[in-house]
């Protein structure tokens, strides 16, 4: 079990490294890799207090939150959400 977890993690790791021109791809992948480590908090729950598991969800709520206010913004100031195109002189 604990195998096929990592292999969804690397699965993930990989897809943030080969994706890299899109930024919804790039907040997929993240994610991804969330719910692996999130399925081995899971696991091993027993180990860890029921709190921390919270927090970890808290903090994953937290991170798609300003990925898509990032996605959002880029948007508006570059008009796509390719990676290439943003720059500093713009904003």
């Amino acid at each position: 079990m604990m195998s096929s977890m990592i292999l969804i993690y690397l699965i993930g790791l990989i897809s943030f490294i080969l994706n890299r021109y899109h930024l919804i791809m790039l907040l997929m992948s993240i994610e991804f890799m969330y719910l692996s480590l999130m399925l081995m908090f899971l696991m091993t729950s027993f180990y860890f207090n029921v709190l921390m598991i919270f927090m970890f969800l808290v903090t994953i709520v937290c991170e798609a939150a300003l990925g898509l206010s990032i996605l959002v913004m880029m948007s508006f100031f570059y008009g796509n959400e390719m990676m290439n195109s943003m720059s500093l002189i713009k904003c």
